[in-house]
């Protein structure tokens, strides 16, 4: 086993641009449902109406002039560099859709691309991104987003944090007149991933200014006309400032894409390692949230005489928050755990997994899954069971200014899952988080 834990690497992602600092910011994922026939969904049609202005980067000049020429050529340039850079760089480009498809997106856009404004043409190349695995990136450093974090519950889009602190608990009900779920479908071909989880999870991504312009959602970036149902069942709608990313999540204190202290995971998100002993289930109770050694001897220390005295029977490994990094800090754990009969045994370990266990996180919960007889209770994972995994090259775009970033290495474990599904799945709901209530936990308890 410990020749297949090589396999583990290192790799860490921001989903929310948290103010760790581990990596760069981590761009979500793809419904290929919506690959097809995505310029016209995307609005990217040779024969769309005149743009509207951009306001991301430099208008061109008059249609036809030379100006106008040598902008449109550095544009495509960008689109030549993310071509030639995911076919020579990426560890398996391909894997998520055929090359065909791909080749026929570049064409579509080099075609387009004289016809569209900056934003536009930014959600042309974010549309290659989503073509892709949840590995690949798509970022400026200067992003700016609308100052609310949106989750996506069972129930719906809701904001969990804003600078307005007014509208946490609000439903999104539309931007601009286009409807909550109409703005979710226009967004997913945008987003990067292996499979819904991972779709999900990039919901955060949804109140990004040039996307939102781009797709022709938003028309006056000043004045986007964001509407919520409040929590007192009234209708607000609000012309939300824009904030950049890294900003609005340190102000936050944005450690993934969800985040608040409605309940004890959420509030020691913060905490790498924490246990404690649940006395009416007569579990241990153990939180995995970062790759570090920190809290993880006394984690291993503690449980021993937990199932020695009889105070606990059983573990339940609460992952969930757990995101990329270097897994080889967790697998004294994962040992601790595999060669314990008390534990390794039916009925012995639970493990709570969710959208946020992309890279390493999926990999840890694979071989939990292999080499215990753990049952698993929450979310799928983001990312498939043989992962792409870090070190990322990093493309730097000249035009746009963005950085299309992609994976260089894989697992290659061989395992053809798409992701590590839950024996027992178990959906949050908005009800459930602004009550304080943690289905999950209390399932696996």
């Amino acid at each position: 086993m410990a020749e297949d834990r090589a396999i583990l690497g290192s790799c860490a992602h921001r989903p929310c641009q948290p103010i760790d600092d581990i990596v760069r910011v981590y761009i979500m994922p793809i419904n290929l449902t919506h690959v097809a026939g995505v310029v016209a969904a995307l609005g990217l049609s040779a024969c769309a109406s005149t743009p509207a202005p951009s306001t991301r980067v430099g208008e061109t000049a008059t249609a036809g002039s030379a100006a106008v020429q040598v902008a449109v050529d550095t544009w495509i340039s960008d689109l030549e560099a993310i071509d030639s850079g995911v076919r020579e760089l990426h560890a398996d480009p391909f894997a998520v859709v055929p090359e065909a498809t791909w080749s026929a997106r570049v064409a579509e856009l080099e075609t387009a691309f004289p016809t569209l404004n900056d934003d536009e043409r930014i959600v042309g190349m974010a549309s290659l991104a989503g073509l892709l695995d949840t590995h690949t990136q798509f970022f400026s450093p200067d992003q700016r987003q609308y100052d609310v974090l949106l989750y996506r519950f069972s129930d719906g889009l809701f904001v969990i944090a804003a600078t307005d602190p007014s509208l946490v608990g609000a439903r999104l009900l539309s931007i601009n007149e286009v409807t909550a779920a109409d703005v979710e479908a226009r967004i997913r071909p945008l987003l990067p991933g292996d499979n819904e989880p991972a779709e999900l999870n990039g919901m955060w991504m949804l109140t990004q200014v040039d996307y939102l312009h781009g797709l022709g959602i938003v028309d006056d970036v000043d004045r986007p006309g964001f509407t919520f149902i409040m929590a007192d069942g009234t209708q607000r709608t609000v012309d939300l400032p824009t904030e950049d990313i890294d900003d609005f999540a340190e102000a936050q204190h944005l450690l993934g894409s969800l985040g608040g202290v409605q309940n004890e995971a959420l509030r020691r998100r913060g905490e790498p390692i924490w246990a404690r002993i649940d006395a009416p289930s007569k579990s241990f109770l153990l939180s995995l949230n970062d790759y570090t050694s920190t809290g993880r001897d006394a984690a291993i220390a503690a449980m021993t005489p937990a199932l020695d005295s009889g105070a606990a029977d059983h573990v339940v490994v609460d992952m969930r928050y757990l995101r990329g990094g270097d897994a080889s800090q967790l697998l004294p754990l994962v040992d601790a755990l595999e060669r314990d009969p008390r534990i390794n045994r039916p009925g012995g370990l639970t493990v709570l997994i969710g959208r946020e266990n992309e890279s390493a996180a999926t990999l840890i919960a694979a071989t939990l899954d292999l080499d215990t007889e753990a049952s698993f209770v929450g979310e799928m994972t983001p990312a498939r069971a043989d992962n792409f995994l870090c070190p990322c090259t990093d493309m730097e775009l000249p035009a746009s200014g963005f950085i299309f970033s992609v994976p260089t290495t894989r697992s290659g474990n061989g395992d053809p899952r798409m992701a590590i599904e839950p024996d027992i799945p178990v959906a949050l709901s908005s009800i459930d988080y602004f009550a304080g209530r943690d289905p999950a936990l209390e399932a696996a308890l």
